[in-house]
């Protein structure tokens, strides 16, 4: 079997449906055929954090791997929605993990907590659960009827995991979700958190990614024969030093002008009545530890095409892009400056993602 084609995480669901719909996608990833598509997502799991050590996962390291880039944002939200639809964050809209939804109002996108902020009517492009028949997703029962959940995840069947830590009924209810359903996407969370909290460079996180190993494992042997188990991520990690996180709101020639706050550590969306000056004294502090454009300027850095006037008016009026191992602090949201492992940005480290395939 020939290597699996590179490609972007905005692929992979049009080719699996290339294979349950000929005709609606084209297969740009080379996947096998199959009488159904497992698509296993965990958080956290980067290209590079992943092949740092293969010997901590043998199950997943030996599958057939090809590299994915993310959107940008790369992060959660903005992924999931990308990985969901086929579309860049520029058409789909969740332009970070919090950003403006009206004046004066940021929203933080996984706990959705703008109610006038409709999830149907923010991300309007059809998802591909919606577009197939015979769809489910196997995800955290706390996230039936979340904003988030009917934003990207609508279309599908919703079947809840009650207890994260089972892994072995979180392995009977995929096989038996699979076994039912032409495509099933199933959600792991924990690394991304072990990530964030410890770094992925620790053996907190070796020990998580082994479990997930072993989960992925007992998938291949359970699963029905027929199917094609994919597995991604939805961004990489950088691990960050107390050093190199900055609060914004300690330095004056950061704080000033600045109305609101959106994006995450590593890639920020600032709004502010003053974008250019903002934007230049910005550009001077941060200097080669980050990349700074007034909105127009970094249009491109969402999609291809510019987002609509709509999608737009989420973006900061000025972007801020880090670079290396640094990261902007908000005290509007003091819990980052606690993490050790972020991500977000445009570094090739967080923007590449493994797709690991198997046939069962």
């Amino acid at each position: 079997m020939e290597p699996l084609q590179a490609g972007a995480l905005a692929d992979v669901l049009p080719s699996v449906a290339s294979h349950l719909a000929p005709g609606v996608a084209a297969d740009s990833l080379g996947l096998p055929e199959a009488d159904r598509y497992a698509v296993l997502l965990v958080d956290g799991l980067g290209w590079f954090n992943l092949w740092d050590d293969p010997s901590v996962a043998p199950a997943l390291a030996a599958l057939r791997a090809a590299r994915l880039t993310t959107g940008l944002p790369s992060t959660t939200t903005a992924s999931l929605a990308t990985l969901a639809t086929g579309a860049d964050t520029a058409r789909h809209g969740l332009v970070g993990y919090s950003f403006r939804t009206r004046p004066g109002v940021v929203m933080q996108t996984m706990t959705w907590d703008d109610a006038t902020f409709i999830p149907e009517v923010a991300q309007p492009v059809p998802t591909w659960f919606e577009r197939l028949d015979g769809c489910a997703v196997v995800v955290p029962a706390a996230f039936a009827g979340s904003g988030l959940t009917r934003a990207v995840l609508r279309g599908a069947a919703f079947v809840p995991v009650p207890d994260e830590r089972d892994w072995p009924s979180r392995v009977a209810q995929a096989v038996e979700t699979v076994a039912a359903h032409r495509l099933t996407y199933v959600y792991e969370r924990g690394l991304d958190h072990i990530g964030h909290r410890h770094g992925w460079r620790t053996s907190a996180w070796r020990h998580h990614l082994g479990l997930v190993d072993a989960y992925a494992a007992s998938l291949l042997q359970s699963l029905p024969s027929g199917t094609a188990l994919l597995v991604t991520g939805d961004h990489g990690m950088v691990d960050v030093p107390k050093t190199h996180r900055v609060f914004i709101e300690d330095e004056p020639s950061l704080a000033a002008d600045v109305d609101l706050i959106g994006g995450e550590a590593r890639l920020r969306h600032i709004y502010t009545a003053d974008p250019v000056a903002v934007a230049s004294r910005w550009a001077e502090w941060w200097g080669p530890r980050a990349d700074v454009r007034l909105r127009q300027d970094a249009m491109d850095w969402f999609g291809s095409v510019p987002p609509s006037a709509q999608v737009a008016q989420r973006l900061g009026d000025v972007v801020l892009a880090m670079k290396d191992d640094w990261a902007a602090c908000t005290a509007t949201r003091p819990r980052e400056a606690s993490m050790t492992g972020l991500h977000g940005s445009a570094t090739e480290q967080e923007r590449t993602v493994p797709l690991l395939t198997a046939l069962v």
